[in-house]
């Protein structure tokens, strides 16, 4: 799949032109949700990078410039993604950066196609997280673990958990990972691997303003397996069920439809 567009700095531009720290996966990514010409949780994306981009010690970036950029590829498309990469500038060769602006990349997807809840298994993944405290939280271009984890994979599988070397559940490959206990929402703390995800933020939001109780705890797999309720989110997918894990099969999903209605209202993710 080719994206819909692309620009670099600015330009419409070879992506090749900032080849020499992509190689690294010297960067960040945020993946947007485009509908009906807007930006969904554009605030949220722009906070969550700008802070990736301070902790990674890159050149700080033009908010308002890479709005601009984001809003002209947005506004006539109904239903899209958005990628945007931030890769520390470029001089020279080799692994010690230095200091150069930061290159930004923005491309448009096409939606992708959704199976039905009810037909998307998801799988227990043997792939580990390694705890590195540094990076975690951050959307990082480091995705080796996540490439290897989905190859072990195939449909009608459309998602993977994730543990680290500890083993405690931390994400799906492409999610993040909520449970429901006793009425209780459930995420795993991500303080040494994993992914802080903007729709993970905002489901936790909108879960304390509905009245919810909601702990970020460490999640064993047993526990998963016991939950009431499994649900994933992320930025193209609000909330979604999980109904098929291993052995286990979840019938009703109450919590996760009324999280998803929330969202919905709120244009938190798209009215699909």
């Amino acid at each position: 799949m080719n994206p819909l567009a692309s620009l670099v700095n600015g330009h419409a531009r070879s992506l090749m032109a900032v080849t020499s720290r992509l190689q690294y996966g010297d960067g960040l990514f945020e993946t947007v949700a485009i509908h009906d010409g807007r930006l969904l949780l554009w605030r949220e994306h722009i906070r969550r990078l700008t802070a990736g981009i301070e902790r990674l010690g890159l050149s700080p970036i033009d908010a308002a410039l890479l709005t601009a950029e984001a809003e002209s590829l947005a506004a006539t498309q109904s239903l899209a993604i958005l990628k945007i990469i931030v890769v520390r500038g470029a001089k020279g060769r080799g692994y010690r950066p230095v200091a150069a602006p930061t290159d930004r990349i923005l491309t448009l997807w096409p939606w992708p196609d959704r199976p039905a809840d009810d037909q998307a298994p998801v799988f227990w993944c043997r792939t580990v997280l390694a705890r590195q405290p540094l990076l975690a939280g951050l959307k990082h271009l480091n995705r080796l673990e996540q490439v290897l984890a989905q190859r072990e994979f195939v449909d009608p599988y459309w998602e993977g958990l994730m543990q680290d070397t500890q083993g405690w559940v931390i994400e799906g490959t492409m999610t993040n990972l909520f449970v429901v206990e006793g009425g209780i929402l459930t995420t795993p703390i991500l303080d040494q691997a994993g992914v802080a995800g903007v729709m993970r933020d905002q489901v936790m939001r909108r879960a304390r303003e509905s009245g919810m109780v909601v702990r970020l705890d460490n999640l064993t797999s047993t526990r998963v397996m016991e939950a009431d309720e499994v649900f994933l989110s992320n930025s193209v997918i609000g909330v979604r069920p999980v109904l098929c894990l291993a052995e286990r099969r979840w019938r009703r999903a109450p919590v996760t439809s009324r999280m998803a209605e929330i969202l919905r209202a709120c244009g938190d993710a798209p009215a699909l």
